[in-house]
């Protein structure tokens, strides 16, 4: 039983089954005297040793038990290939912002695409940091996870961001909150929390500073300064709604409500039952007094294992009979005759099992539960050429085309969350402050219009 505490008037409430408890924090630690700090809510635990990290999860292993069940999902899968595709679209692409005075007076603006070369640190910096594969790998973390974890290693002069780094949201996890301060520390890394990593540092753990996304580059500087701080991981994350340190992304609802497990227990099941059920096509009767009809007094000369031979000969001609291609079209005769009351009764007998598999039994609940998934995922089942419910069909050419347009829409907002690395590491080393950056669109377009099938856009 949670042993109950008494906190002061800022108390709010128990979270994470009374493990927990929320107060709001009034004091100010700004370096600017004339800002007011927003107000902050700090995190208590009962026992901090125990629960230095803030688990992920009711055992800490969620990113890993998601991505179980989401590589056995082919819905899921592509879905979430579908929009890291379109999140990245064609790649980051250059602007110069200007502004140009109208006849009529107005200013209108104008964006200029720029080559790479034309800012050669810039071209530098994305170059040795393979920034086209940053960027590919911390979307598939967002769009998995809704968080994504990069790297930032400074200068020994803290003056300026010389390296970027992907660490995989899958092996993070944050320091739980000091509860003095409010402010989270560290960031831990490690490829063992299914085992409940040892958070000695050492090989298999490592604690990576944690700076707040909401501050700004100079305050990061300062503080990277003060501190003698050369590496540092600044989140970024889609919007929370109540979560205190993971988001939840809004297709996890398919996990939540076990849609997924639904559509991964059909194959399983499938599996199960060809491996199990005998694949018997035909029930072969064959009445004793046939063999007496045909061999007349000369049957009760056989022997037993004479009778057997006949026996099994017959059968075998029947099975190769009904079984081999040779015979397709051909036909099985046999002999009918009467009991001693008169009545006809068949020498030999086929009945044919009817097979339950041949109907697709439980294939209608796949198609719907991964129509759930994919709609979790907002992706339309057209783009990945996905069946409807109902067999209507994976969509047409203009089906895909708009979907996609609709998909891509709907990546902008995504796309301004993941420009902050790309800005905040512009305004830290003093890039050009009128350049702007930007995912390009991938429009698909028809063949009339453009022999390709598709033209790049940027949405800005």
């Amino acid at each position: 039983m949670t042993k109950k505490k008494t906190f002061n008037n800022n108390y709010i409430g128990v979270v994470g089954d009374g493990q927990a408890v929320l107060q709001v924090n009034n004091k100010s630690s700004s370096t600017k005297k004339d800002t007011a700090k927003p107000t902050e809510v700090i995190l208590f635990t009962e026992d901090k040793e125990q629960n230095k990290i803030a688990a992920w999860g009711t055992s800490n292993k969620f990113p890993q038990e998601l991505l179980a069940d989401v590589r056995k999902n082919g819905a899921a899968t592509s879905g979430l290939n579908a929009v890291r595709d379109n999140h990245y679209g064609g790649g980051f692409i250059l602007f110069k912002e200007k502004y140009e005075e109208e006849k009529n007076g107005d200013t209108k603006r104008k964006l200029v695409q720029q080559s790479f070369l034309q800012h050669p640190k810039i071209n530098a910096f994305f170059k040795s940091n393979q920034m086209k594969t940053f960027f590919k790998e911390s979307i598939a973390d967002l769009e998995y996870f809704a968080i994504a974890f990069p790297e930032y290693v400074t200068s020994n002069d803290y003056n300026a961001i010389n390296e970027i780094y992907r660490q995989k949201s899958a092996q993070c996890r944050f320091e739980l909150m000091d509860e003095k301060t409010g402010v989270i520390k560290n960031v831990w890394i490690s490829t063992k929390w299914h085992k409940k990593a040892d958070l000695t540092e050492g090989t298999f753990a490592k604690p990576v500073r944690y700076i707040n996304p909401a501050w700004s580059s100079e305050t990061v500087k300062e503080y990277c300064k003060k501190y003698k701080i050369t590496r540092f991981i600044r989140p970024v994350h889609y919007p929370m709604l109540d979560e205190n340190y993971y988001p939840v992304a809004p297709w996890h609802s398919a996990y939540y409500s076990k849609w997924i497990h639904v559509s991964n227990s059909i194959p399983e099941f499938k599996k199960a039952l060809f491996e199990n059920q005998s694949t018997i096509k035909y029930h072969i009767e064959v009445d004793n007094d046939y063999f007496i009809s045909k061999y007349e007094d000369a049957w009760d000369d056989f022997s037993v294992d004479e009778k057997e031979k006949v026996r099994k000969e017959f059968v075998d001609f029947i099975d190769t009979s009904l079984r081999d291609t040779k015979n397709t079209g051909k036909s099985i005769w046999s002999m009918i005759y009467r009991d001693i009351e008169g009545k006809e009764i068949p020498g030999l007998k086929i009945t044919a099992i009817d097979d339950k598999l041949k109907d697709g039994a439980f294939l209608p609940d796949g198609v719907v539960a991964n129509d759930e998934i994919l709609s979790a995922i907002s992706v339309d089942g057209c783009i990945i050429s996905s069946g409807q419910v109902g067999g209507i069909g994976a969509g047409s050419g203009s089906d895909k085309r708009v979907a996609w347009d609709i998909l891509s829409a709907r990546a902008i907002p995504k796309r301004e969350y993941y420009l902050s690395p790309f800005e905040f590491i512009q305004q830290y080393n003093g890039w050009d402050e009128t350049l702007v950056g930007a995912f390009q669109n991938t429009q698909i377009t028809t063949l009339d219009v453009n022999p390709t099938g598709t033209k790049k856009t940027a949405n800005i």
